[in-house]
């Protein structure tokens, strides 16, 4: 037979014990009256008995019916809806009295107050049984409650704490006023809803709280779903909450149970026949298991809840803890689980104990963030989630969205554009700047500058954004990619590197980088797709739209860059992402500069790397370093650290656990206003192959409106830079400097100097193109004047003269140089001294 009472067999039906009445009015007026009397009675010592208790109701609260519902807890969801946790000092869910089962109502009233639905509130024969029992014991305030009077102490007269959950006051005026405040409450509601406030406001253990909450913790389900045995065992848990908790005392909840069925067969609410069936059942066979109910704090997906309870505040000023709100985020349970399994270090080794993690994985077109990893072995506390809170410098993982899609944007370069990585300087300062290696390549193509992550063209090329469009425009850029710490005041060209002061979360860097993907949209991240308020105020539903920042055209560019990173020939970590379907990524390392020699780590080493892996649909940011130096700990990078490829590791982990192989993501749609275009490499404007070796060519993308090619024989669109220079020595004579953009190698010289000016840095790379080797070689003119004078003419075929200059005086020089073309070009004249 079931354990249900509302089903029985209509033989059993027969034999079974009338129930008693639940509502009735027997005397009520009298019973009142009694009341009155006995309290006025009982409490008057001497003369004056009814001053003392008229003073002992004067403080007795005044009744708001919202001061009896229980707060409810808030309840998060992933995103296919099912709960995660929730928060709250307490747990608790109200129902309503038609969701609570007879047996359940049956067995609170057998174990608690028999005669509940007969009495006013206040349930003269108890009482004063209790009294008496007080008076024998001589401690006053105890005992006789009915449930309106609990619910009435357990709102007004009582601390609920999780360690001591009954503390409270215990004088006769208390119990006095207790009882005054129930015969009022009963006046203003009737019996099932004072029923339904007591039984949501209880204290079932721990931070259960009410009836439908006690019911999930400990069978995993619903209140109306119970069975008589779980009924009687969550009305007998009451009395002594943590005493009976059956996952603690697993013998005492045992023996309550069954003297909680006891008395219900003694009140005729059951048959001694479905007692025993009911008290056959184990208790440990009814219960769900303690994990049932997921902690606030250190459980499963904690870095993501407390993401999800700082975005709460954020959008709605509430907290979540305190307010009671349904939450649905957009977790996905196979990635978070994998993220979780990373912080414990299951599937990854890590070196040392004080190398630490964050983790962001995100869906580009949405912003949705599926999954976050606030640090190893994070614990919750929510004191530092390096998802969202922790700032570091990005490294070169900045390069693809900001100097090169910007140059795609603004400049008009292609993606095979040619710039010459050589020894820099920031300008203003005589400050070097060093690739990671210490080595400057020559001329190098925009895919080469990026999968070997080279800074020298990254600068160079944010510097002549920065002179075409203006500093503002680049900040301004920034901001709208989502990066909090970037203004005007701190900004400057070593941005391009993601170093200086460049500062970002792992959260900003994915939605940076899902940008590119996304086609240039910036959809801001988010854990919440919609908060529902228990309160019944409106509802908040996440914006998915988001805003154009760049071109979709110039981001596709970008993103193919990242793509060649993966797929090109260079060794940079990135080959472990090759899989079956297309992934965009870049790497980023910054180092400890001279900051941690005092912690004993080399100058230079590295602190944090970066791995930022993308797919069309969602973008993985992964960073590995450390909080902080630790004397003697090694906290840094060595070889041996970095040929692990932690980050490299920890990404394919994550695309793994995004992605089925048999449904791969597919690869970016290339946008209409992106068109191929092949030119003579290293030329800008791009020259076209017009009689031109084809082994000179080069074929790249490029924006629809900068397809345009010149001819590389000249013309008058064509203008060629001229830098002259010269000087005069102690003897009188002037030597003449030609220099600029023109040839000036021999048709087999693949090799050009790279030094820098007045800093001495001497270095040689490659050479792609020069103009002599179609050309042939220029001739060079010059003017010298002397005090504003013509002195004379001067030609030459090599790039330096050398001449007398008579007489003192202001001497300026005026040169250019001329191919057999007719190209030449522009003049440059300068004061030489």
């Amino acid at each position: 037979m079931s354990e249900q009472n509302k089903s029985m067999d209509p033989q059993e039906s027969q034999n079974k014990p009338k129930k008693k009445k639940r509502r009735g009015s027997l005397g009520k007026k009298i019973a009142i009256f009694f009341v009155y009397f006995l309290l006025i009675a009982g409490l008057a010592v001497g003369g004056g008995g009814l001053y003392i208790a008229s003073e002992m109701i004067k403080d007795a609260p005044e009744i708001s019916l919202n001061d009896f519902e229980g707060l409810e807890s808030s309840q998060i969801y992933d995103q296919d809806g099912i709960l995660i946790t929730e928060l709250g000092a307490y747990l608790r869910e109200n129902i309503t009295y038609e969701d609570m089962p007879n047996s359940l109502i049956d067995a609170f009233v057998a174990i608690e107050d028999s005669r509940y639905f007969e009495h006013p509130g206040f349930d003269v024969p108890r009482f004063a049984k209790a009294a008496l029992e007080n008076l024998k014991s001589k401690s006053f305030g105890q005992g006789g409650s009915t449930f309106t009077m609990q619910l009435v102490k357990n709102t007004y007269f009582q601390v609920d704490d999780l360690e001591n959950s009954t503390i409270a006051e215990k004088s006769v005026d208390r119990k006095v006023q207790e009882i005054w405040t129930a015969l009022k409450l009963e006046k203003q509601i009737d019996k099932k809803q004072i029923f339904q406030l007591y039984l949501n406001k209880l204290n079932f253990g721990g931070n259960i709280r009410g009836v439908q909450k006690a019911a999930q913790y400990y069978f995993g389900k619903d209140a109306k779903d119970l069975s008589l045995g779980e009924s009687a065992l969550l009305a007998g848990i009451i009395n002594r909450p943590n005493a009976y908790n059956p996952y603690e005392n697993l013998d005492y909840a045992t023996n309550r149970r069954n003297t909680v069925l006891d008395m219900m067969v003694y009140h005729g609410y059951i048959t001694e026949m479905e007692a025993d069936l009911a008290k056959s059942i184990r208790v440990e066979d009814l219960l769900v298991g303690e994990d049932y109910t997921v902690s606030e704090s250190g459980g499963p997906y904690q870095a993501y809840v407390d993401a999800v309870i700082e975005e709460v505040k954020q959008i709605t000023g509430k907290d979540p803890a305190l307010t009671p709100m349904k939450v649905y985020t957009n977790m996905d349970r196979t990635v978070q689980e994998q993220i979780d399994a990373i912080q414990k270090g299951e599937n990854i080794e890590y070196p040392d104990e004080l190398m630490q993690i964050a983790i962001v994985s995100m869906n580009n077109q949405t912003g949705e963030i599926r999954g976050l990893g606030g640090g190893r072995n994070y614990s919750g506390a929510r004191l530092l989630n390096r998802a969202i809170s922790q700032f570091k410098q990005p490294g070169s993982a900045v390069k693809p969205f900001l100097s090169y899609a910007l140059a795609f944007e603004h400049l008009g370069w292609a993606t095979d554009h040619v710039i010459t990585d050589r020894p820099i300087v920031y300008r203003g300062t005589k400050k070097v700047i060093n690739n990671f290696d210490g080595q400057y390549r020559g001329d190098v193509t925009l895919q080469q500058a990026v999968g070997q992550s080279l800074n020298t063209p990254a600068i160079q090329t944010l510097q002549e954004v920065i002179d075409t469009i203006g500093r503002s425009k680049v900040v301004d850029y920034l901001q709208s990619l989502g990066f909090s710490q970037v203004n005007n005041d701190n900004f400057d060209t070593g941005y391009a590197i993601g170093g200086s002061s460049f500062q970002a979360s792992a959260t900003e860097m994915a939605s940076a980088h899902a940008a590119m993907v996304n086609g240039g949209r910036y959809v801001k991240p988010h854990t919440i797709s919609r908060i529902e308020f228990n309160d019944g105020t409106a509802d908040y539903v996440a914006d998915h739209d988001g805003k154009q920042v760049i071109s979709e055209e110039a981001a596709y560019m970008s993103s193919t860059l990242m793509q060649y990173c993966v797929e090109g020939p260079y060794f940079n970590y990135m080959q472990v992402l090759k899989r079956s379907y297309p992934v965009y990524a870049k790497t980023g390392t910054t180092d400890w500069g001279k900051d941690g020699l005092r912690f004993g780590i080399p100058e230079g080493a590295a602190k944090d790397k970066w791995m930022i892996a993308s797919t069309s649909q969602t973008t993985n940011v992964v960073w590995v370093g450390y909080d902080k130096g630790v004397k003697d700990e090694g906290t840094y990078f060595n070889n041996a650290k970095s040929k692990l490829n932690i980050p490299g590791q920890i990404c394919e982990l994550l695309l793994d656990a995004n992605y089925d192989e048999a449904d791969p993501p597919k690869a970016l749609t290339r946008p209409d206003g992106v068109e191929n275009i092949t030119h003579i490499i290293g030329t800008f404007p791009y020259a076209s192959l017009d009689g031109v070796d084809p082994s000179l060519s080069t074929t790249g993308l490029i924006k629809k409106e900068y397809n345009n090619l010149v001819s590389p024989w000249g013309n008058s669109e064509q203008k060629l830079e001229s830098t002259v220079s010269g000087y005069i020595d102690e003897w009188g004579g002037l030597t003449i400097n030609w220099g600029g953009y023109r040839g000036d190698l021999p048709a087999n010289q693949k090799e050009i100097s790279l030094s820098q000016g007045d800093i001495y840095v001497y270095a040689v790379g490659q050479k792609l193109f020069d103009w002599n080797w179609i050309l042939g070689n220029p001739y060079y003119y010059a003017k010298v004047y002397l005090n504003g004078n013509l002195y004379h003419e001067v030609s030459s075929d090599q790039p330096t003269y050398y001449d007398w200059v008579e007489g003192g005086g202001s001497v300026k020089v005026c040169g250019y140089y001329v191919y057999s073309t007719g190209l030449h070009s522009e003049e440059q004249c300068v004061t030489v001294r």
